[in-house]
């Protein structure tokens, strides 16, 4: 099997991809929870981590951002 030279680089980029994906998944996920959130606050507290992991996704894959 051929040695692939962007081997290393392409594996990070998967790495980095597949890490803002379950980033994402995560803010997602808070998005969810705070609909069921019994306060305001809890409300707000779930959205802004929800926001968090998506700017914590951007930083680390800016080319996974969701539409």
């Amino acid at each position: 099997m051929p040695l692939d030279e962007n081997g290393p680089a392409r594996d990070a980029a998967t790495t980095k991809a597949g890490e803002a994906d379950g980033l994402r998944g995560q803010a997602a996920a808070c998005r969810r929870l705070s609909i069921q959130a019994r306060t305001r606050a809890g409300t707000k507290a779930l959205n802004d981590l929800g926001d968090h992991f998506d700017e914590q996704a951007r930083k680390l894959d800016p080319s996974s951002m969701k539409r």
